[in-house]
């Protein structure tokens, strides 16, 4: 199926500026002004310990498999709440959501997820959170803390 989506959709792969494994292969599936179509095809966790944010209000739509989500806890600074989807799922987020995607299954055995993500207009840059501090996602990823909080070793 990867060869086909491959041949008539434009594919990224994210590994987090080179530093780990690739964790995520997305496809355009449609962009209309601000306004795109991907699919997801989730192979690893993300890339960094340290969760972010996003530009854009997006909607995820669960095709196959499952993920947990880290979330910073509400009422304990410093602990993530883990909650697992299961697909079929439909979810929207702010573009202010922090999180971190894991698959879910033993370490040497995760199972790879699916997903459609709409993506609407960007409202702000986007980054990641590390010792409480937001960080620009660029200077981020060319920092050395992107190197010591990366989750593949």
């Amino acid at each position: 199926m990867r060869r086909w989506l491959d041949r008539w959709f434009e594919h990224e792969i994210m590994n987090g500026d080179g530093r780990c494994p690739v964790y995520l292969h997305r496809w355009t599936l449609l962009t209309f002004g601000p306004y795109s179509v991907y699919l997801h095809h989730f192979v690893g966790d993300d890339w960094s310990f340290d969760l972010h944010d996003h530009p854009k209000r997006f909607i995820s739509i669960g095709l196959w498999g499952s993920y947990v989500e880290e979330t910073p806890t509400r009422d304990r600074p410093g602990f993530l709440d883990h909650t697992i989807y299961r697909a079929p799922w439909v979810r929207t987020f702010p573009a202010t959501h922090i999180h971190r995607i894991r698959l879910t299954g033993p370490f040497n055995d995760r199972r790879p997820c699916w997903t459609l993500v709409i993506v609407l207009r960007a409202v702000r840059a986007w980054g990641f959170w590390h010792d409480g501090e937001w960080i620009p996602w660029r200077e981020y990823v060319d920092s050395d803390t992107a190197t010591e909080m990366k989750s593949c070793r």
